[in-house]
């Protein structure tokens, strides 16, 4: 089963490859924007042998799309994001926040309880 060079569709990019990982799972991946779909055996034998393939695997894209599929890499969890702050989504700088406060609290405590 040979099916490389088709076109990605997120990216437009002709560098979309098929590959079989076991024999009950197919793995559709992009090398250029790193788009993956995960598909069963018997999903794949419904498009495989489709003369249009590419507009089946768009199919499986809109109707499953990725989380985020706009917007720039965030820096911590490196998926998509739209908004945030430095190139850090919500949820990462809530996250961060929180680990800080929590380090500034304990340290409070060490100091207080060390001096007196």
């Amino acid at each position: 089963m040979v099916f490389n060079r088709l076109h990605c569709p997120e990216c437009g990019e002709q560098t979309l490859n098929v590959e079989q990982p076991s024999d009950n799972e197919i793995w559709i991946k992009c090398s250029t924007c790193n788009l993956f779909i995960g598909l069963s055996e018997e999903e794949w034998h419904q498009i495989h042998n489709s003369p249009h393939l590419e507009k089946k695997i768009r199919g499986l894209y809109e109707r499953d799309p990725p989380e985020m599929k706009a917007g720039r890499p965030c820096r911590l969890c490196l998926r998509r994001h739209e908004g945030g702050f430095g190139s850090i989504c919500h949820s990462c700088l809530y996250k961060a926040l929180i680990v800080i406060l929590v380090i500034l609290v304990i340290s409070s405590f060490i100091v207080w309880f060390g001096i007196f």
